[in-house]
């Protein structure tokens, strides 16, 4: 015999089912509140990236705690210090052993890169084409446009307090992760920390592997622009390889910008020279599309080529300058979580 559901019971489930009305302001509420919390995060979008390089750092700083702690004896409380003073020496020994020679280099090369352009703008102006382009381009004077150019970039990427900032939050967050990461799991719902929690050690993770494959790039692309300038004779040659290997922290645009000081400098000698520093540049970033990205990736986070480039840009007009530089590593955040929040639970529901 069918179990019968009394006048009461139907009332009780009534009154816990909500009506669709609240559903659906309840909906509105929270697209509200996302889209507030969106824009309060736009409009503090500095101390936003300032707080996720710091996250960055710590994350790079426990990465090398962990390899000092696996292969010396050290103790894991003494790993964390001595990683910090590894690097804080190992920058002072680089520094000690080219930091003059490079300090001279990038002096020269500021001052010779109007001359450079000028150059180039009188070669073109030799050329029906070049005239063409400088007409379309209106009448620029190359030394007063580099000059602020350079200082335009000096001043941006030479802020002394954000930096420092940035190492202190570091530092910090390295010492005790879980204070800050206990801290944020307050903030969310019981009944979703555990997922959280998941996806916030699958992001710390993702970003280390992805730093530890930037700084492999980094390296080898600087070695091998600096070998390749010096053996085709062109000035400056250390100089340059430290800014392509910097640049290399930023894909696609980054190696373009690169390569606009080397090929300034190669046309100060001869454009045939110009010309075979852009091949060489080209051809760098044809071995690191097909050779070494590849190899890298197969241990470190690959990351598709468009949505790469796509971040550089959107987080390019967004946030500005700090927004291209950490473009990549905020879309690796991003694709673990869509894919810890969204992906895995929807394919779990199926």
């Amino acid at each position: 015999m069918a179990n019968r559901i009394g006048p009461r019971e139907v009332a009780s489930r009534e009154a816990r089912t909500p009506e669709p009305r609240d559903r659906y302001t309840a909906r509105v509420l929270i697209a509200l509140g996302l889209t507030a919390a969106l824009i309060a995060l736009w409009r503090a979008a500095d101390v936003v990236m300032i707080a996720f390089g710091g996250v960055l750092l710590a994350v790079a700083l426990r990465a090398l705690a962990r390899i000092l702690e696996r292969y010396t004896p050290l103790p894991e409380r003494a790993a964390l210090p001595s990683a910090i003073f590894a690097l804080v020496a190992l920058i002072g020994l680089v520094a000690w052993l080219v930091g003059d020679t490079l300090a001279g280099e990038l002096g020269q090369l500021a001052t010779r890169l109007p001359a450079a352009l000028d150059k180039v703008r009188d070669w073109l102006a030799m050329h029906a084409a070049g005239r063409a382009m400088l007409d379309s381009l209106g009448a620029v004077n190359g030394a007063e446009s580099v000059s602020r150019l350079a200082g335009a970039a000096i001043s941006t990427l030479g802020a002394v307090a954000n930096a420092l900032v940035l190492l202190v939050l570091g530092i910090y967050f390295a010492v005790d992760p879980g204070l800050y990461r206990r801290g944020f799991l307050r903030l969310v719902p019981s009944a979703h920390r555990a997922r959280v929690a998941e996806t916030l050690g699958a992001a710390a993770d993702a970003l280390r592997d992805w730093l530890g494959g930037a700084v492999v790039a980094m390296l080898a692309v600087g070695s091998v622009t600096g070998l390749g300038l010096w053996a085709l004779g062109v000035p400056f040659a250390l100089s340059l390889a430290v800014i392509a290997a910097l640049l290399e922290f930023v894909p696609f645009l980054g190696p373009l910008v690169a390569a606009i000081p080397a090929v300034l400098v190669g046309f100060s000698e001869s454009p045939v020279t110009a010309f075979y520093v852009a091949l060489l540049y080209l051809a760098i970033q044809q071995i690191e599309g097909y050779l070494l990205t590849p190899l890298v990736q197969r241990w470190a986070v690959s990351l598709p080529p468009a949505l790469a480039v796509l971040a550089v840009l959107v987080f390019g007009v967004l946030i500005g300058l700090p927004g291209v530089l950490f473009a990549v590593p905020l879309l690796v955040v991003v694709m673990v979580v869509v894919r810890k929040l969204y992906i895995e639970p929807a394919e779990a529901a199926r």
